[in-house]
């Protein structure tokens, strides 16, 4: 079971189509499609990456996010 927060994360993210490396997106841009407030966002950032749907990737200073799985 996962909390409400990391599904509506994960459901907006799934919507914008950010399945890919290419199409990764920022926090604050997850924060923005998720309409979760920033600390809870960032803790279903970390709850899914923990299980395994999402993936980090780094550029520079920047890190970026998208999903590696279609399911919770």
């Amino acid at each position: 079971m996962v909390s409400p927060q990391v599904e509506k994360l994960f459901n907006a993210l799934m919507k914008a189509g950010v399945t890919a490396e290419d199409k990764a997106i920022s926090a604050e841009k997850a924060t923005a499609l998720s309409k979760l407030p920033k600390a809870q966002c960032m803790n279903a950032l970390q709850e899914l990456k923990k299980a395994g749907a999402l993936k980090e990737k780094k550029n520079n200073n920047a890190v970026s996010y998208f999903l590696v799985k279609t399911s919770l």
